[in-house]
C-alpha cells in the first residue's frame, strides 16, 4: 500500500478537489441560510439598503440585481481563467446550494422580477467584468498567462463581507436608528441598547470560517518558487536544465496550456545547440567556460486540477566556482573579490529551493563525486528547500534493466528506488548527504543513451533528430 505522502503526490489535487466540492455543498447552504434570517431580522444593513429608494430611487430589486450581477460578472472571469476553472465550477456549485437554501425561506430569487430588471443585472454583470479583468480584456496576451487575479481578489473579498456582515446581524441586535419607511428617510433616536444572541455562535462561526478558508484556496494564487541547480565541474548541470525545459514544454504542449514558458534567451541557445543536430550528432555541448555565467530561466505550470505558476531560474556556471561559495556565503559582500562568486552567493541566498546535482558518471568510473562543498553550503543557507538530482543515470538505467529485466522508464519508480540504494549504499559522502537532508529522495534524470564506434556515450534520437529523456517529467512534478 502506497505511504499517505505518495498517494498525495500521485492523487492529491483529485482528492483536494473531492474535500473542497462536499464543503462548498454541505457548507453553502446551512451558511447562506442563516445570512437569509440575518437578513430578514437585520437592523442596520437592510434599514440602509431600502434607503436607497427614496434618496436614489433605486429600488431593493435594483440593486439586488445589480449587485448579483457584479457577483456573476466575477465568477464568470474566474471561470474563464485557466488556472482557476476547476475552482470557478464548485464556486458556481456553491451559488447554485447557496440560492437554493435562501428559496427555502423566501428569499432573493421569488422576491426579484429579473425580467423587469434585466438591464440592472446586465449593468451589474458588465462592471464585474470591467472591474475584475481591466484591461486584460482588451489586450491580446502573447508573453503573459490569462489571470484574472484582480476579479478573485474582489469576489473573496465581496463574499467574505457579506458573511461576516450577515453574521454579526444574525448575532447582535442593534437598536434601529433609521427608518426608510413612509417614502423618507428619518433618523430615530436609537435606544442605547445592544444585545448578543449566543445560540449557535460557534456553529455559525466555524461554518463561515471553514467557507472562508475554502474559498480563499480556491481564489488564491500560488506564489512562485525559485529553484537553483548546485553541481561541481562537469556534472551535467547544462543538460540538466535543458532536459528540465524540454519536460515543460512536452507537458505545455500535451495540456494545450495558453501560459507561455517564457524562456531566457540563454538556455534557447543551449536547446538550439542540442537540438540542432543529425541523428548521429553527440552532445554538441561544452563545458561552461571559466569566466562564463547564462542566465538559464523558464516558467511552466504545474498541476490540471489546481494549477499553479512555478518559475525555474538558475545560474550556468563554471563549476569551479562551487568550492568557493560556502565562503562567500559567510562572508559580507564587501569581502567578495570575485563578481561572479557574489553573484552565484546573491542568487543561492534568493532561491527558496537548491538543486543539488549528483555526477553518476563520476560514481560508476569510482572518482570522487567533488561534492563536499554541498555540506557547507547546506550549513550556511539552513532555511532552504533541497532536491537532489542523480544526472547522467543512464549509465545505472542500463545496469537495473540488466539485473533487474525492467525497462527504467516503464518502471521509473522502481528504477528510482534502485538509484537511491546503490548511490546511498556504496558512498558514504551521498549516505552522508542523504542523511543531513532530511532522507531526502534522489531523482535519478538521463537522456536515453547509446555507444558509438569511438566508445563515447552520445544520445539516442527518434526518427526527427529529438534526445530523448527520461525522469524530468516526474521530476517536474517533484518541483511543483
Amino acid at each position: 500500500m502506497d505511504s499517505p505522502v505518495a498517494f498525495l503526490e500521485e492523487y492529491g489535487e483529485k482528492f483536494f478537489l473531492g474535500v473542497y466540492f462536499i464543503i462548498m455543498v454541505v457548507v453553502a447552504g446551512p451558511l447562506f441560510l442563516t445570512l437569509g434570517e440575518a437578513w430578514i431580522a437585520s437592523d442596520v444593513f437592510r434599514p440602509l439598503i431600502l434607503s436607497l429608494q427614496p434618496l436614489l430611487s433605486v429600488s431593493l430589486e435594483q440593486f439586488s440585481a445589480a449587485v448579483f450581477g457584479l457577483y456573476l460578472g466575477l465568477l464568470v472571469l474566474i471561470t474563464l481563467d485557466p488556472k482557476k476553472r476547476v475552482q470557478g465550477a464548485l464556486l458556481w456549485l456553491g451559488t447554485g446550494s447557496a440560492l437554493i437554501g435562501l428559496l427555502s425561506i423566501g428569499l432573493f430569487i421569488p422576491n426579484i422580477d429579473f425580467t423587469a430588471n434585466v438591464a440592472w443585472l446586465g449593468a451589474g454583470l458588465v462592471g464585474g467584468t470591467i472591474v475584475g479583468g481591466g484591461k486584460q480584456l482588451m489586450e491580446v496576451r502573447t508573453t503573459s498567462a490569462l489571470e484574472f487575479r484582480r476579479s478573485a481578489s474582489i469576489l473573496f473579498y465581496l463574499i467574505t463581507a457579506i458573511i461576516v456582515v450577515g453574521l454579526v446581524e444574525f448575532h447582535v441586535n442593534f437598536p434601529q436608528f433609521i427608518d426608510p419607511s413612509g417614502g423618507a428617510v428619518e433618523i430615530v433616536a436609537p435606544e442605547p441598547t445592544v444585545s448578543v444572541a449566543w445560540e449557535g455562535l460557534t456553529t455559525n462561526v466555524l461554518m463561515a470560517g471553514v467557507f472562508v478558508v475554502t474559498l480563499r484556496r480556491f481564489v488564491k494564487y500560488d506564489s512562485s518558487e525559485n529553484f537553483f541547480v548546485l553541481g561541481p565541474p562537469g556534472s551535467g548541470k547544462s543538460l540538466f536544465l535543458v532536459g528540465k525545459y524540454l519536460a515543460a514544454l512536452d507537458d505545455a504542449v500535451d495540456r494545450k496550456s495558453d501560459t507561455p514558458l517564457n524562456p531566457s534567451g540563454d538556455l534557447m541557445e543551449l536547446v538550439g545547440r542540442l537540438d540542432a543536430a543529425t541523428k548521429d550528432a553527440g552532445w554538441e555541448l561544452d563545458s561552461t567556460g571559466a569566466t562564463e555565467i547564462e542566465d538559464l530561466q523558464f516558467r511552466f505550470v504545474n498541476g490540471r486540477v489546481f494549477p499553479k505558476n512555478i518559475e525555474l531560474s538558475s545560474l550556468d556556471y563554471a563549476g569551479e566556482y562551487l568550492e568557493e561559495l560556502p565562503g562567500a556565503l559567510m562572508s559580507p559582500d564587501s569581502e567578495i573579490d570575485n563578481s561572479t562568486v557574489q553573484l552565484l552567493s546573491d542568487r543561492v541566498r534568493a532561491a527558496n529551493t537548491l538543486i543539488l546535482v549528483i555526477d553518476v558518471e563520476r560514481y560508476h568510473n569510482n572518482e570522487p563525486l567533488g561534492i563536499e562543498p554541498y555540506f557547507d553550503i547546506l550549513d550556511t543557507a539552513d532555511d532552504k528547500d533541497v532536491l537532489l538530482v542523480a544526472t547522467k543515470s543512464d549509465i545505472l538505467a542500463q545496469q537495473f534493466e540488466d539485473e533487474q529485466a525492467l525497462d527504467p522508464h516503464q518502471y521509473f519508480e522502481d528504477f528510482r528506488q534502485y538509484v537511491n540504494d546503490t548511490l546511498v549504499e556504496n558512498n558514504q559522502a551521498v549516505r552522508t548527504l542523504v542523511q543531513d537532508t532530511s532522507g531526502s529522495e534522489i531523482h535519478p534524470v538521463y537522456y536515453e543513451t547509446t555507444v558509438n564506434d569511438n566508445g563515447e556515450r552520445v544520445p539516442m534520437r527518434d526518427r526527427n533528430g529529438n534526445v530523448m529523456t527520461v525522469g524530468f517529467e516526474e521530476l517536474l512534478e517533484k518541483l511543483g
